[in-house]
């Protein structure tokens, strides 16, 4: 936890919007929020969700390893906008990764760096580590759980807050489907199909894809709506239901107080899913901390979850 209330207190979450999202969970529940340094991508979007809630101060962190088009993957270092970070005492991060210690300490050289996550770290790395996770012989620890114990804060505060905006959230017929995924095996593949089973039962369906997403099969152009930061926000709080990926827009809408449902396939979804959100996942969806061998790839994964599973669960929360 969190020791005194001196220290100027940094989450360091350098990798994707899901990631990011996660640290903003438990640093939005903190009487003074911290810091969060993450990749100067996310910040406008980060502002707009904490708009109505918090201040929130984020220190633009942009490392080389993180991003998908990364040329060297143990290029720790840094590109840091603002210079904000040199007068951190306290760095927390979960993700256990070395090649994070490395780079917070480069970034902030007097600061002391809590980490936890090893055991997913190598988990994820190595099949013999994963192997009791994947048997059911030990849980995989959810993120969210992490950071919770990291930063000091009732993971049932998080929860119950993300119950709250649920409960204030739209009234409507209205779904949105966001098809965006960083890797196209994490994509659903049958949202045409959804999209034509959901208006058969009535409701209003709006597909979204951020400004650089590949859409899955069949799906024109003309039939997306292109998102990002402000009017992503606005889009998924217009509806009544949000259907996502295992993907960063999934973890923004459970943010905001969507109800959300989400489709997972590729990565073990136990790890990653947010409070109060319904999850339909495949049978063939991995377990433990190790992902699916194509996780990383834009190949399209056969053996999702039925369009009729998913309906059945927007109908149940729409009565």
């Amino acid at each position: 936890m969190i020791e005194t209330m001196r220290d100027r207190v940094v989450f360091f979450e350098p990798w994707s919007l899901g990631d990011v999202m996660i640290a903003a969970a438990a640093a939005r529940e903190l009487p003074q929020p911290p810091a969060i340094a993450c990749h100067s991508v996310w910040h406008p979007l980060l502002r707009r969700a904490f708009a109505e809630e918090a201040e929130i101060e984020l220190i633009a962190v942009n490392l080389p390893y993180t991003t998908r088009k990364r040329t060297n993957a143990f290029d720790v270092s840094a590109e840091v906008i603002g210079g904000a970070a040199s007068d951190a005492t306290c760095v927390l991060s979960i993700r256990g990764d070395l090649r994070d210690l490395a780079a917070a300490r480069r970034i902030f050289p007097r600061a002391r760096i809590r980490m936890n996550g090893w055991v997913r770290f190598f988990g994820r790395k190595s099949a013999i580590v994963n192997l009791p996770y994947r048997a059911g012989l030990f849980a995989a620890r959810n993120r969210y759980k992490s950071w919770a114990k990291l930063a000091g804060v009732p993971y049932g505060t998080i929860v119950a807050h993300y119950r709250l905006l649920q409960s204030k959230g739209a009234r409507n017929n209205r779904v949105a489907i966001h098809v965006g995924a960083q890797w196209r095996s994490k994509q659903f593949s049958e949202v045409v199909a959804l999209r034509e089973a959901l208006v058969t039962h009535g409701f209003a369906v709006t597909i979204l894809a951020g400004p650089g997403d590949l859409l899955p099969p069949r799906l024109d152009e003309n039939e997306v709506k292109r998102v990002a930061d402000e009017s992503l926000v606005t889009e998924l709080q217009l509806a009544a239901c949000v259907i996502t990926n295992d993907s960063g827009p999934m973890h923004v809408a459970a943010f905001l107080g969507c109800r959300t449902i989400a489709v997972a396939r590729t990565s073990p979804i136990e790890e990653w899913a947010p409070p109060a959100v319904t999850i339909i996942r495949s049978p063939e969806t991995p377990r433990g901390y190790r992902p699916h061998p194509r996780y990383m790839s834009d190949e399209i994964l056969p053996d999702w979850p039925s369009v009729a599973n998913i309906i059945a669960s927007v109908t149940s929360q729409s009565d």
